[in-house]
């Protein structure tokens, strides 16, 4: 019975010794490129008594954005992302059932070429009516920028792992789980307005970064 027993605690001791242990580290990185796209954030709102003097009213506005655009980009490439109808009621007039007027809403993009922005910036703020609610530069290749970022954040933190497997007597690194979280240019805003931006000569497009962090948690056994 003690033989039995003393094999049992050897046995629980030896698997102990080779119990895995974990380590969870944090890194970032940062990759920069110059910038080859200007992407316009614009906006059209167009408000009438009726829906359908709205509707036309931002048509209108649509029609002469294209017009004003059409000898220097593909005009087919002014994405809509959202249009909207909306009705507005005066709330101070709760008895009132029909609506003070229509709003129609649109919400649209445009990505040029960096040597075309400025060129593109003077067209669309010659048009009455449209906003720019910013401008996004992105590189030529902006996923590369993005695996570039992960590609050395996941090599800092395996170089801290390994430092503290290391300190810790402990070998056979392996990832146990990531977790990752990119930061993309911001949309940088020029006063949004027509009018204001008219009186904006030109844009100088800045390095596009791309940033990254990630968490990754290790096992290790001991030495």
């Amino acid at each position: 019975m003690r033989s039995i027993v003393a094999l049992a605690i050897s046995i629980a001791l030896s698997a102990s010794s080779w119990a895995q242990s974990e380590i969870t580290v944090s890194a970032d990185a940062e990759v920069s490129a110059e910038p080859g796209i200007a992407e316009f954030h614009l906006s059209i709102i167009a408000r009438q008594p009726l829906a359908t003097e709205s509707f036309k009213t931002y048509l209108a506005t649509y029609n002469s954005l294209q017009s004003s655009l059409k000898n220097l980009v593909d005009t087919t490439k002014i994405f809509t992302d959202n249009l909207s109808v909306t009705p507005s009621f005066d709330y101070k007039k709760p008895e009132k059932i029909t609506p003070d007027y229509y709003q129609v809403s649109a919400i649209m993009n445009l990505s040029v070429p960096i040597s075309q922005m400025n060129q593109v910036l003077e067209k669309i703020t010659a048009v009455e009516g449209v906003t720019i609610n910013g401008i996004q530069f992105r590189a030529k290749e902006q996923d590369r920028l993005q695996t570039e970022a992960l590609e050395k954040a996941v090599a800092k933190a395996h170089e801290k792992a390994a430092t503290i497997a290391k300190l810790e007597g402990l070998s056979d690194l392996k990832v146990k789980n990531m977790s990752t979280s990119f930061v993309r240019p911001p949309v940088p805003l020029y006063g949004a307005r027509m009018e204001t931006l008219g009186a904006i000569p030109s844009l100088n497009a800045s390095d596009v970064t791309v940033s990254v962090t990630i968490t990754a948690t290790y096992t290790a056994t001991p030495k």
